[in-house]
């Protein structure tokens, strides 16, 4: 699969003005020295509209992108400078967000050696301070692909499972809040098969044959898709024991009964299914987590 994609604002259902903030973002960035990738529902955006023309069926408003910090003081200085220098607004409920002179939130996410041993990030500000920034750093060791929006722009954006992963772990922290993290989890799910189907034939051509014999159509290709965004899942997550070990703790939790799958509830949502049949999907997830 390639790791270098070509789209324009519209592919990721962003105004075209946004290339105005994009650009300051960029600059602010590069002034000190800061690596970044595309993270949340723009994201989601790169993959499935910009780059597979499927139109998602949930839009939003916010832009959130991981920032790699590694040293204390840093982010604080690059809010500033975005906001003395290029215009943003501070927002006073969230230190993490930014406002760009349209009203859209940009979502700064710190991550690096400027997390604690919680894998938190505590900053100045006012409002929400505090972020467990789980997965982050895991999605970014193992490379990202780039995506070049209208010659002007160029930047790394978060893989398919890296999204699934970091919105897993979102809903967990909050689940009261975040269901809507799970209904991009079904939508991704959704597409996966149709989106990586040459490499599931080429690395897992074996599960044609031996698993879901009995699934007819689309049912069977969706579980295989579980199990392989399993596998992928397992990839990122086994670089850290402890993220591992959450992991598979919040998609076993989903499994045991479906009276208590919150997931499968809104799964099944989704996919207008029973919650049994949604929580078949979330097992195969499991499945791949632990083979």
């Amino acid at each position: 699969m390639s790791n270098f994609y070509k789209t324009n604002f519209e592919g990721l259902r962003l105004e075209p003005k946004f290339s105005e903030a994009m650009s300051a973002l960029e600059r602010g960035f590069t002034c000190f020295g800061i690596d970044y990738y595309l993270v949340g529902a723009v994201s989601r955006n790169a993959w499935l509209s910009a780059i597979h023309k499927v139109t998602p069926k949930r839009t939003t408003g916010d832009v959130d992108f991981a920032v790699f910090i590694n040293n204390n003081g840093v982010y604080e200085d690059l809010k500033k400078y975005l906001i003395e220098v290029e215009g943003f607004q501070p927002f006073h409920d969230n230190a993490f967000i930014v406002m760009w002179k349209d009203g859209t939130e940009i979502d700064l996410l710190p991550f690096g050696a400027i997390e604690d041993d919680d894998r938190k990030v505590t900053v100045l500000g006012t409002g929400y301070t505090s972020v467990h920034v789980d997965g982050f750093n895991e999605v970014y060791n193992l490379g990202l692909p780039e995506l070049e929006l209208d010659e002007n722009h160029r930047f790394k954006f978060a893989t398919l499972s890296g999204i699934v992963l970091l919105k897993l772990i979102a809903w967990d922290d909050r689940p009261e809040v975040r269901g809507d993290d799970i209904k991009d989890v079904s939508e991704i799910l959704d597409h996966f098969f149709d989106i990586k189907q040459e490499q599931i034939w080429e690395d897992h051509a074996d599960m044609f044959l031996v698993e879901h014999a009995t699934d007819d159509g689309r049912n069977g290709l969706l579980l295989i898709a579980a199990k392989v965004l399993g596998k992928e899942l397992k990839t990122i997550v086994s670089q850290t024991p402890v993220l591992y070990n959450r992991v598979l703790g919040i998609i076993a939790r989903n499994t045991i009964d479906p009276a208590t799958s919150e997931m499968g509830k809104i799964m099944a949502q989704y996919f207008e299914t029973t919650v049994e049949k949604a929580r078949l999907i979330i097992k195969e997830i499991e499945a791949g987590l632990v083979e």
